[in-house]
């Protein structure tokens, strides 16, 4: 099972795909500064294939 992601969180990441999706980018990478330490982000889209969303909502539950 996938880690809890706060409800915040899960927003947050919502709305960066949504942008994504809208400048038709599927994967971006970029370089954050948190608590002193710079991190390399990568985010990838892969769609669900349409088969496995039962498996997916199973998941969740």
């Amino acid at each position: 099972m996938p880690h809890r992601l706060s409800i915040g969180l899960c927003q947050s990441l919502t709305r960066l795909t949504r942008q994504l999706i809208e400048a038709e980018q599927r994967n971006a990478q970029t370089h954050v500064l948190a608590k002193g330490q710079i991190y390399r982000v990568t985010v990838e889209l892969s769609p669900v294939p349409a088969e496995e969303l039962r498996d997916v909502i199973n998941t969740y539950q």
